[in-house]
Parts: C-alpha cells; sequence; structure tokens
C-alpha cells in the first residue's frame, strides 16, 4: 500500500518490569519476556527467550510500529506487520534436522524466501538464540555450524540486504533446554543502512580460522526514524579476541567499540546523537551470573543512571569472550 504523506513510520522500544496486559496494545508488534517465571500472555505476539533475567524483577522487551498490527502465519513462521513494519519470528527443534547447520539453514532459507515475496523486502535485524553454542571443538564448534548453515541461506537467497552490508545481529546461547534454535527478527518497507566498526574487520570478512563461513551481520543497521540497532558487541579488536579472563578490560574494549560504531552511525544519518542517551536502550549478556553486579557498575559509569540496561545470562559466540553488548539506540524507554 502505499504510505501516506507525514505518517510516523519509527519503530519504539520499551524496556519493562510491569506485568504484561493478555491482551497486547494494537501497535504492539511483539513482546519479548525473558527467564522461564516472567508471565507470558496467551496473545499470540508474545515470544518466551528462556535467557534468565539477572535481577530480581521479571523483564519484557516490548516493540512498537504505528499500528493497529496484522498477525498471521506463514508455514513455522509467526508474522506480524503494520504496513512499514514487519517482526517474525521462528523456532526450531533441531532433533528434526541434520545438525545444526542444517537446522540454521532451514529457518533462514524460511525467512529469507518469505521476505523475497514480502513488500518488507529489508530485513533489519536479527536475534539468534542458540542452546549450548560453544560446544564441540574446531569447524564442529556449535557457532561455527549456526554460521555455516546461515551462510548458505543467505548465498541462495533473493532477499535484499541493507546497502554493502547484512542486518545487524546477534547470536547468544541458551544455557539450558533441549537444543533448539529461535530466530527473531525486524523488516521493514525502506531500506536501512549498514554501519562497521572502524576498529574491527567486518564480521563477514573475517579470516578462515574462526571457521568454515564467515559470520553473515553487520555491526549496526541504521533504520527509519533514525534509530540504530547495533549488533551484538564484544572485546574484540580486528578480528581477535582481547583480554582473556579479564571482565573489567573485555567491558571497556566493548564500550570502546560501542562508541565506535555509534560514531560511525552519527556520520550516516547525523539526526542520531553519537551517544548513548535516554532514548537509548542497553542488553547485556553475561556468561557468568556473578558477573552482573560489577557489568553493571561499570556501565554505569560509562553511561550515567538514565539508561535502561537490562542484562541477561547467556553464553557469547566465542570462549573466551564472558559478554556482549546490544544496544537499541533512538526510540527506546523503560517502564518501572
Amino acid at each position: 500500500m502505499p504510505k501516506d504523506p507525514g505518517r510516523n513510520t519509527t519503530l519504539r522500544a520499551t524496556y519493562t518490569t510491569l506485568p504484561l496486559p493478555q491482551r497486547l496494545d494494537d501497535d504492539v508488534l511483539t513482546a519479548l519476556v525473558f527467564g522461564e517465571s516472567t508471565p507470558c500472555p496467551a496473545d499470540p505476539r508474545c515470544l518466551r527467550i528462556n535467557l534468565k533475567p539477572l535481577s530480581d524483577a521479571p523483564w519484557s522487551e516490548v516493540w512498537r510500529g504505528r499500528g493497529p498490527v496484522h498477525t498471521h502465519t506463514a508455514g513455522p513462521i509467526r508474522c506480524v506487520e503494520d504496513g512499514d513494519h514487519f517482526a517474525g519470528w521462528i523456532s526450531l527443534d533441531e532433533s528434526r534436522f541434520d545438525g545444526l547447520a542444517e537446522t540454521t539453514e532451514a529457518a533462514y532459507a524460511g525467512l529469507l524466501a518469505l521476505h523475497a515475496e514480502l513488500p518488507y523486502r529489508h530485513v533489519w535485524r536479527v536475534w539468534n538464540f542458540v542452546t549450548a553454542i560453544n560446544d564441540g571443538e574446531g569447524d564442529d564448534e556449535r557457532y561455527r555450524q549456526f554460521c555455516l548453515g546461515r551462510a548458505r541461506a543467505f548465498a541462495a537467497s533473493r532477499v535484499d540486504i541493507p546497502a554493502d552490508g547484512y542486518p545487524a545481529a546477534s547470536a547468544i546461547g541458551k544455557q539450558h533446554g533441549p537444543r533448539s534454535l529461535q530466530v527473531c527478527w525486524f523488516a521493514g518497507r525502506e531500506p536501512g543502512t549498514a554501519v562497521e566498526n572502524p576498529r574491527q574487520f567486518s564480521a563477514y570478512h573475517y579470516p578462515r580460522q574462526y571457521g568454515p563461513a564467515a559470520p553473515s551481520f553487520s555491526r549496526a543497521t541504521v533504520v527509519p526514524g533514525p534509530m540504530v540497532l547495533v549488533s551484538g558487541t564484544a572485546s574484540i579488536l580486528g578480528h581477535r579476541s582481547m583480554h582473556p579472563g579479564d571482565l573489567q578490560s573485555q567491558l571497556r574494549e566493548t564500550l570502546v567499540n560501542l562508541d565506535a560504531v555509534l560514531d560511525r552511525a552519527h556520520a550516516v544519518a547525523p539526526a542520531a546523537d553519537a551517544y548513548v542517551g535516554q532514548e537509548s536502550l542497553i542488553k547485556v549478556y553475561v556468561r557468568h551470573e556473578e558477573h552482573a553486579p560489577s557489568v553493571e557498575r561499570g556501565l554505569r559509569q560509562h553511561v550515567g543512571d538514565r539508561v535502561p540496561i537490562l542484562i541477561l545470562a547467556g553464553d557469547i559466540c566465542r570462549r573466551d569472550l564472558l559478554l556482549e553488548i546490544e544496544v537499541v539506540h533512538g526510540g527506546g524507554s523503560y517502564q518501572p
């Protein structure tokens, strides 16, 4: 359908510790609830992610579009759309496939084939939740097998990706439960702009030592609004992990990387602030639960007290990394 003049097409995201209503508002694209005990309403737009929130309060992440939304399914994919934005998710049991590479290829082949036929051709941001992401040795490591399956699907697809890059993405290990792959994503009618980090190799140019296929993601995507969707970011310089075993040094290196990505995004979209502020959301994944308080203190020293920070227990894609941080920059808020 044609776009209405002056219509607000900006995504909005909120972290909340309030109970979600049984029927979500008409403009909600999706609501993610974290952990096993956080209440998840029966609304089909609600999705549970089995990563433990490392605080006393239940946490949810609610994404809104312009509304009202339309929900439907496309095979195993649940779909929500509002005319400008699309939210989708798929969950696959690995026992149905011959390994994680095949599971991932099937998930991404379905995702990309769907968007090749939809008006929402531009995939902006993807979250991948993989059980036991670091199990296996060498090229059999599960993260490397995940990257292989994803790369195969992208190579065969007809979907539009952001100019000169891939969607922003995170790949996080679920520490408990049966082996499965959950993929959640946003797409839009309008293209995003991929952003890279001048301090790092583009992930899709990583050398062979990191696996049979390089990771298929960009460091961030700037989408209409503008909103900056920053990928999972860790203590990597060039292509090498930095400061093995040193939590605070890894945190400092990660924050330098985040500042570099946001500075580059500001150059692409000057309307986007170059620094994390009150309309930003920060999500941190930590490998060891006991590290959460120290990580939060270090983050607060860097971003202040008014930026919402959600910390979850999750494994990082490289075994020598202790934490990973992602950011929603612009259009974010918190409801305590």
